[in-house]
């Protein structure tokens, strides 16, 4: 933002702390709404893997873990960008 706006040193210092103090809430929000998410998915999930067959119900848990397997990788890529 400093760069695309342009920021000046005075303004910098005023917007830091506007952006430090909503961190925290924005972190609050996004873990809420993975943990929401997570059970509409598991939901789903519990619903739909009855209706399959046994040879169905294999493909479905590998698509599920794939798809796990990425969600994982992409958390990882993101927390290792923030170190």
């Amino acid at each position: 933002m400093t760069r695309n706006l342009d920021l000046t040193p005075e303004q910098q210092t005023k917007i830091q702390p506007i952006i430090e103090q909503t961190k925290p809430q924005i972190a609050a929000i996004r873990q809420e709404a993975m943990q929401k998410t997570k059970a509409v998915r598991e939901n789903t999930v519990s619903q739909i893997r009855p209706l399959l067959t046994p040879e169905q119900q294999q493909k479905f848990d590998a698509m599920q873990k794939a798809r796990e397997d990425m969600r994982n990788a992409r958390r990882a890529m993101r927390e290792a960008k923030q170190q």
